[in-house]
């Protein structure tokens, strides 16, 4: 074998075995989890599963589930870059006198992570939906 046919066959060879990454998805949380439909079904799967938990169902007794629906519909649209304006109370007067304690919210944090889980969220977004829900935390506990 010839030293230049020697250096194309490695050279070949090499570029073959080398898997190239996939670009990065930068696209808007919203467009990766799926649109609004995506969205509305976990919001839906969510709410049912938040009323049935018995660790914070008593928070979602005097709720109407289509009004709550719509709204967290509206919300996480916004907060996931999907355009929407959510024109909801704002997250401190919508939790007011409701006295909702560090294990509330960890409780509902469960059932979102399970929620997201059931309906296969990849990992990436599932841990940006969480973070999202995460930094409203100081705006919920305790008032």
């Amino acid at each position: 074998m010839h030293m230049r046919t020697l250096v194309v066959a490695l050279t070949l060879a090499a570029c073959a075995g080398a898997q190239q990454a996939p670009p990065p998805d930068n696209r808007p949380l919203f467009d990766r989890l799926g649109g609004q439909s995506a969205i509305s079904a976990v919001v839906h799967d969510f709410v049912v599963k938040t009323k049935a938990d018995p660790r914070i169902s008593q928070f979602f007794t005097n709720t109407d589930p289509v009004k709550l629906e719509q709204a967290m519909d509206d919300h996480v649209c916004a907060i996931t870059g999907g355009g929407c304006t959510y024109k909801g109370k704002s997250m401190v007067d919508a939790h007011t006198n409701m006295h909702l304690s560090d294990a509330d919210f960890a409780a509902f944090m469960d059932d979102l992570t399970a929620t997201l889980a059931k309906l296969k969220v990849p990992k990436r977004e599932a841990m940006e939906v969480i973070d999202a829900f995460d930094r409203l935390r100081p705006q919920v506990v305790g008032h």
